[in-house]
């Protein structure tokens, strides 16, 4: 039963704005599903190959959690309060979550910890107006918890050039990724080097090398020796093998200086190809060591750094454990990657048809059994076989089973363009 509220609220369902996911969600209908799983179980893969296992956390976690020590601006969490007046968030992104995990109910297991996830996340992201509006954003990537140095750091990025080369391979015969480029800073390096610059200036001369702002260096109010400090932050991006030299003779502590140059030799010897740049800093607080950002054109499609602070947060007893990891954006890189229409992305490769209404208990015991080994579909509707042949063909199945009333049945091939 239901009373005239709720055929009100039923009947407004057909308004337009009710037909449609909100503002930053989306559908994913099933081609596209069909190509994210496939990405995300080639990544699993690399991810399992490197002896990381899965974990899933919640969407919705305690609005504390999520923020990070304050690493993660409130304002960019989508909230909520529970019937208890806790404030609770959606998710911005994983790491968070997954440390949380790590520092309790993880905390009595052997290190290092390895451990991937997939995943939404979902941020208020600013609007032109000033407002803001919730968007959703897949991730899946690792960290890696309890292991710090150089070494640790290698893992992850060798790691990281391995799930890029991987996406594609089996579906177009080579790699469907593009050249793509490390960029590769380090933020106790750069904190080194802004250390001499007043607190006022710094804020100043940290906003212009994040966003690579010459101009503003130039012409904002900042004291002549902390322009000329930003300017040479700026300046350093480029080949290892002119930066480091670069950076050997500026006063920055030798030990990191080393960890970079063996890491960079490392990279080097996996053929990655790196471009270091100290002015790489990225938009989470928590980051402590290295920061990276893999480019495919000009555009991002994963990120990382090392985060030896955050466990302790986390910790009951404030334990502090080394940190590192990375997200690869799914989205990017299905939209880089090569559309294909080999088989499996559409699902089966046998339509399997009674030809008449006795056939059809013969037609579901063949169905089943080749559905032991592959996809098969059904053939429901009544249609003629030229309206089943278009239908298959459409869906790309290329095999049809036409079956008789005894049982037996002939296969028709389709050939696709």
């Amino acid at each position: 039963m239901y009373d005239a509220d709720s055929r009100l609220a039923v009947g407004s369902l057909t308004s337009p704005s009710s037909l449609r996911p909100p503002t930053g969600a989306r559908d994913l209908l099933p081609r596209e599903v069909q190509r994210r799983e496939r990405l995300e179980s080639q990544l699993s893969q690399v991810f399992q190959r490197y002896g990381y296992q899965r974990i899933i956390t919640p969407t919705l976690e305690r609005l504390e959690t999520l923020l990070a020590g304050g690493s993660i601006q409130a304002e960019s969490v989508l909230q909520l309060r529970d019937s208890e007046g806790t404030m609770l968030g959606l998710r911005p992104e994983l790491t968070a979550s997954i440390v949380r995990a790590a520092a309790t109910r993880l905390s009595s297991g052997p290190l290092p910890l390895r451990l991937y996830y997939h995943g939404s996340v979902f941020r208020n992201s600013p609007r032109e107006e000033g407002s803001t509006s919730g968007q959703e954003f897949f991730q899946s990537g690792v960290e890696l918890i309890g292991a710090g140095g150089w070494l640790a750091d290698a893992e992850i990025l060798t790691l990281l050039a391995d799930c890029i080369r991987c996406l594609g391979q089996g579906t177009t015969g080579a790699n469907g990724i593009p050249d793509w480029t490390l960029l590769l800073g380090d933020v106790s390096l750069t904190e080194s080097l802004l250390s001499p610059i007043a607190p006022t200036a710094q804020a100043a001369v940290r906003r212009a090398i994040a966003q690579l702002d010459y101009v503003y260096l130039e012409s904002a109010p900042l004291p002549e020796a902390a322009r000329q400090i930003g300017s040479q932050i700026l300046a350093l991006r480029g080949q290892p093998s002119r930066v480091l030299p670069q950076l050997a003779q500026l006063p920055v502590p030798a030990e990191r200086l080393r960890d970079l140059q063996q890491l960079c030799q490392v990279l080097q010897e996996q053929q990655v190809q790196v471009v270091l740049d100290l002015s790489l800093v990225q938009t989470l607080a928590y980051y402590t060591g290295i920061v990276f950002q893999a480019v495919v054109g000009g555009e991002v499609v994963g990120l990382g750094g090392r985060y030896n602070r955050l466990h302790a947060l986390y910790s009951p007893h404030q334990t502090e454990q080394a940190g590192i990891g990375f997200t690869l954006l799914p989205d990017t890189l299905l939209r880089l990657l090569p559309p294909t229409h080999q088989l499996g992305e559409t699902g089966c490769r046998r339509l399997v048809v009674p030809l008449v209404p006795a056939g059809i208990p013969q037609a579901l015991a063949l169905a089943a059994q080749w559905r032991q080994s592959e996809p098969v579909e059904m053939e429901l509707l009544d249609r003629s076989p030229e309206e089943v042949e278009a239908y298959a063909r459409q869906c790309r199945i290329p095999e049809i089973a036409w079956v008789q009333a005894d049982g037996s049945y002939h296969v028709t091939t389709l050939n696709f363009l």
